[in-house]
């Protein structure tokens, strides 16, 4: 009976901490290019949509691709490799600000169905860099990086996989990426502009970034990034029914060994 009890409690333990994995691949959605808001079924087990990206901001300074087709941003594109063989697509975002106080800010959202929230949130970005030749002068910002609990609660990345033309300033809330050299888009040396955001924590319902240019050129030129595919894992919602399943296991368990006790007393007698 008490190895019966054991195995009932280390089921409920593992029922509790079991998560699903989920993925957003931009190789398998689509995203109508230049729209600024799309919402994705990428969980099977959760009914409708899990994840809504929304790009907002100054998004009139918003710009076509390079990348074959020339869609215009926000798109699903090949602009970028990341430093990846063979490449895949990422979601592309490319902006002509016309002064460095302009920015885009992306928000990841996840369903409201997930009651817990999400957690181990992860994502690349490709192609943070910087340039200063004529006619291309801008040098690539990340900012305000951070997650919302369901309780409300800022959460703040842990910022790692950092591409040789990439600085991390800051801490916290604060910490900031930063363009420090070009980075060619494709093939060999394209893994040099990555940095790969990732939020640890559970009961996250969203995910926030701004990108923008640096104070270093009053009026940048042409830059862009890429979001790479997004990872996370659903924080399982409790059953209360089962809050009480291991009190009585235990009562069950106390019960039959008292039982069995007060049967050996009266065996002695």
């Amino acid at each position: 009976m008490q190895r019966f009890s054991a195995a009932f409690i280390i089921f409920f333990a593992l029922a509790l901490t079991r998560a699903s994995a989920s993925l957003v691949d931009w190789d398998t959605l689509t995203w109508t290019p230049g729209s600024l808001s799309n919402s994705f079924d990428v969980d099977p087990a959760n009914a409708g949509n899990d994840v809504t990206v929304t790009v907002n901001g100054d998004t009139s300074t918003m710009q076509a691709s390079l990348a074959s087709g020339n869609p215009m941003t926000p798109a699903i594109t090949r602009a970028f490799d990341g430093g990846f063989s063979p490449g895949h697509n990422t979601l592309e975002l490319a902006a002509n600000f016309t002064t460095n106080t302009q920015a885009l800010t992306v928000t990841i959202n996840f369903a409201a169905t997930y009651t817990n929230g999400v957690a181990n949130v992860s994502f690349n970005l490709f192609d943070i860099d910087f340039s200063n030749v004529s006619g291309n002068t801008y040098q690539d910002l990340i900012k305000s990086i951070s997650a919302t609990s369901t309780t409300g609660t800022s959460i703040a990345p842990t910022i790692t996989g950092l591409g040789a033309n990439v600085s991390l300033a800051g801490t916290g809330l604060s910490q900031t990426l930063t363009g420090t050299a070009s980075t060619v888009d494709t093939g060999a040396g394209s893994g040099a502009g990555n940095a790969t955001i990732t939020f640890n924590a559970t009961n996250i319902k969203s995910i926030t970034f701004t990108y923008a240019s640096t104070t270093m050129f009053a009026n940048p030129t042409y830059q862009h990034i890429g979001i790479d595919d997004i990872t996370y894992t659903v924080v399982p919602e409790i059953n209360p029914s089962w809050l009480s399943l291991p009190m009585c296991i235990a009562l069950a368990s106390w019960s039959t060994v008292h039982h069995w006790k007060r049967q050996r007393r009266a065996a002695r007698k």
